[in-house]
């Protein structure tokens, strides 16, 4: 029995007709019969049916308004399922059996009583008003149906449902045509096979997970294409639930994610073969700068040499003394040690700025890494008659990255500003390294000069590859500096210097020191 709880082409009106068709195997997800069989059929059922009301009426004796009201309810499920046409002819057929069998006298055609007449003409009015009805009913539910169907198979997306058990019960257009499997073959669980042997298990555990716990379900697999070809999906789906917070039903989509998965793969190779090549700039540029810095390297290692050099030539005339003066040759020898630990000490912090090697993570102090800076160009801070001064704040937290680029950063900063300050022989040439805890806990170092300074316009423009404000640049220093300074987590910017001159400072993320 269909109730017809809705106005005509609602919700519940369609659903009524869809249950009804798909248990008559009529469904439009099925292959239709030739029109003239499905009418010929319907018609048949619908005769079938007027003969037994007909039979079971006249049994019982039945008045002619009972007949015709049963009569009406044979007609409705008519209209619904088949043509008009056929709910007109049953119609008529039904007029022919209330006149033959129910209406005096019987088993005749002809009708006496002027009421009888009346109620044959209302049954057939009746009949005819329903069976029009209906048939705009279906008509509209069907027209509903297929433009739900179209709009579902036009989604630029795999589109599917399932059951609240978690099986598959329909699957779009485009799902069908991508992995060429049949709906019935993708129907329960037959869907999963369409996926790479090692997504599979993930993705049914996944699946019945979300199906056992009611939670939204979402996966990445690869589907294989109808070309044989697998490709990245995102699968999601979301359960519907009915006014007592039951499960009635899942809804899922599939989305092809192959192209951006290749362009994300393709943006992280370029940006690896980015560092490789800030890496190959870095280094050039910490060769380029020790090139320039020869003559106060070998000033560095001349003096502590010179020094060994002559605390060996003292030694030798005390030995030749009568009695030899063992004191102080030890104490020649002990000059000596020191002398030579001090000139291995330069030549080993040029080796590691010079040697090509990855970048080594370890923890260390700042205020050190400074100080061996300083050390390393103090011939080329004397050679300019640039005087250097230090304000390193105590206790700070250690440094947590690549040491040799850090204190690259720190060399370029220190070479900039002698530099600058080396075109003006008349403005003093004071250069101040701080390093400070700032507000963030992070570790802030400075580099103070007095030299002509940057017009607020150029803070940010000396960072920009290739751009440079010296004759012989090749402008990627200050450019590398922040790179490695942005890949430690940290920040370089440059502001003015009162009086005169800049600062470039940068901040580096401080790390608990081991054992705290």
């Amino acid at each position: 029995m269909i109730a017809f709880d809705g106005a005509p082409g609602g919700p519940n009106t369609l659903r009524s007709v869809t249950s009804v068709k798909g248990a008559l195997g009529m469904n439009n997800s099925h292959r239709p019969a030739p029109r003239f069989l499905a009418w010929a059929a319907q018609l048949g059922l619908g005769g079938i049916g007027l003969i037994l009301i007909t039979f079971v009426c006249f049994r019982l004796g039945a008045n002619i308004a009972a007949v015709g009201f049963a009569y009406v309810l044979l007609i409705v499920p008519l209209s619904l399922l088949g043509s008009y046409s056929a709910s007109l002819i049953l119609s008529i057929a039904a007029v022919g059996c209330l006149a033959y069998f129910f209406a005096p006298p019987i088993f005749e055609l002809r009708v006496e009583s002027p009421e009888n007449v009346l109620a044959i003409a209302a049954f057939l009015t009746t009949s005819l008003i329903v069976a029009a009805l209906t048939t705009k009913v279906r008509r509209s539910a069907e027209a509903a149906q297929a433009s739900q169907q179209a709009l579902i198979d036009t989604i630029p997306a795999l589109v599917w449902t399932a059951l609240p058990d978690g099986s598959r019960d329909f699957h779009n257009r485009r799902w069908l045509e991508f992995t060429s499997i049949s709906a019935t073959e993708a129907a329960g669980d037959g869907w999963v096979a369409g996926y790479h042997d090692d997504d599979r298990p993930r993705v049914l555990e996944k699946w019945r997970s979300a199906v056992a716990t009611g939670q939204p379900f979402e996966v990445e697999a690869r589907l294989c294409s109808a070309a044989g070809e697998y490709r990245a999906h995102l699968l999601r789906a979301a359960p519907l639930r009915d006014e007592r917070g039951t499960i009635a039903k899942w809804y899922g989509v599939s989305t092809d994610i192959e192209e951006r998965r290749r362009a994300a793969e393709a943006l992280r190779a370029s940006e690896e073969q980015l560092q490789r090549t800030l890496a190959e700039l870095a280094w050039v540029s910490r060769v380029t700068m020790l090139g320039e810095l020869t003559a106060a390297i070998a000033h560095e290692v001349k003096q502590p040499i010179g020094a060994a050099v002559t605390n060996a030539e003292a030694a030798l005339e005390w030995l030749d003394g009568r009695p030899p003066d063992l004191e102080e040759v030890r104490a020649a020898l002990a000059r000596i040690v020191k002398d030579g630990h001090r000139a291995g000490n330069v030549i080993e912090r040029v080796r590691a700025l010079v040697r090509k090697t990855p970048s080594r993570q370890g923890r260390w102090d700042i205020n050190g890494a400074v100080r061996e800076v300083i050390e390393l160009t103090r011939g080329e801070t004397a050679k300019h008659g640039v005087v250097v001064q230090t304000k390193l704040a105590d206790g700070l937290p250690v440094i947590e990255g690549d040491r040799v680029q850090l204190q690259q950063v720190m060399l370029n900063l220190v070479i900039n500003a002698v530099e600058a300050m080396s075109g003006d022989s008349e403005a003093p040439h004071a250069l101040l390294i701080s390093s400070l805890k700032g507000e963030a806990g992070d570790v802030v170092v400075a580099v103070h000069d007095s030299g002509p300074g940057l017009a607020p316009p150029l803070h940010e423009q000396v960072f920009d590859a290739f751009y440079t404000t010296k004759g012989t640049g090749l402008g990627l220093g200050l450019s590398i500096c922040r790179s490695i300074i942005e890949a430690h987590g940290g920040r370089l910017w440059a502001s003015a210097n009162v009086p005169r001159g800049a600062i470039f400072q940068f901040t580096l993320p401080a790390r608990p020191s081991v054992g705290s």
